[in-house]
């Protein structure tokens, strides 16, 4: 059996500067090349070993194993909680109130009733609006012959066009209330004002009669003295 061929070894040596270096040599020992030793301690850090290359594959597949288990053990946690507290909501009483039950229930007719019983409901809530007594009367007949859902929309229309009737005649007479109150004053502004004037004016002419008398007998007086003899 043939002997083995002995392989080229590196050995550390230095320059005559004091550099670091790799001296290769054949199996003769013959220098066959010189590298520098950071250049080629570079190079080997960037090779892998087969070993090294399956050990790492080893610790990155139980790394991303045990990240995948607690992920998982996260995910049943949270569909455990999730069970629970859909559980504890549906054995929780609901508190509704029977008119928010009321009204959603005639919404939902209303959602349902097919649009020809929407119009005839529009229709009749126009109708309603400009009838007078006995057409309303007439078209309450009217209406009990629709869909419930169509009478339960006719219904809450005319709820609010009755609230809103209401809410006209407040309005109009608050408006008689303050448009009487004005003009009341106004005729107690106009009573002083006439009364005012009447007894300037009967003052002014009580002054004038009295200012006539003063200057007639001022007149007579001056007739006398021209003239006299004469007596009254």
């Amino acid at each position: 059996m043939p002997a083995a061929k002995k392989k080229s070894r590196r050995k550390v040596a230095y320059s005559s500067k004091g550099k670091k270096l790799y001296v290769v040599r054949d199996a003769k020992g013959r220098i066959k090349d010189v590298q520098s030793y950071a250049r080629a301690q570079a190079a080997d850090m960037r090779r892998k070993s087969k070993a090294e290359t399956v050990a790492k594959a080893a610790r990155s597949a139980k790394k991303s194993a045990k990240k995948s288990a607690k992920k998982a053990k996260v995910k049943a946690k949270v569909r455990v909680k999730a069970k629970a507290r859909a559980v504890a909501k549906k054995s929780r009483p609901r508190k509704v109130s029977r008119v928010t039950r009321a009204e959603a229930a005639v919404r939902k007719a209303v959602r349902k009733a097919p649009a020809k019983a929407r119009r005839q409901v529009a229709a009749v809530a126009a109708a309603v609006k400009k009838a007078p007594a006995k057409t309303r009367a007439a078209v309450r007949r009217a209406v009990k012959k629709l869909p419930v859902p169509a009478q339960k929309a006719v219904a809450s229309a005319e709820k609010s066009v009755a609230t809103a009737e209401k809410s006209v005649a407040r309005t109009v007479k608050v408006m008689k209330k303050k448009a009487a109150e004005t003009a009341k004053q106004a005729e107690t502004a106009v009573a002083k004002a006439q009364d005012k004037a009447e007894k300037t004016t009967t003052s002014i002419i009580d002054q004038a009669k009295d200012m006539f008398q003063k200057a007639s007998d001022a007149v007579e007086s001056a007739v006398e003295s021209v003239i006299p003899g004469e007596s009254k």
